[in-house]
Formats: structure tokens, sequence, C-alpha cells
């Protein structure tokens, strides 16, 4: 099936005029939210 598909990644005007739309700021938001810590994304570092 993926070989009768066409994968074009290659924008057009109206995209480049209209600009890109920043996915990045719904990974800030969280469910529970610690009112003295903020939100704990889950990342982890070693220390």
């Amino acid at each position: 099936m993926a070989e009768n598909k066409v994968q074009n990644y290659i924008e057009t005007e109206k995209e480049r005029e209209e600009g890109h739309l920043d996915t990045r700021t719904g990974n800030h938001d969280c469910d529970n939210k610690d009112e003295h810590l903020g939100c704990d994304m889950g990342v982890d570092v070693a220390g």
C-alpha cells in the first residue's frame, strides 16, 4: 500500500505565507499541576 502513496514534504507558497504551527506548546500542559513545584514533565536526569 505504501508503494502507491506519494509523500510530498515540500511546502507550497500558501503554506510558507501562513507560517508554521507550534505543536510544542501542548507538551508543557499538565493535568495535575503542583502549586509549588509546577508540572512533573516526567523527565529523569542522571545526577
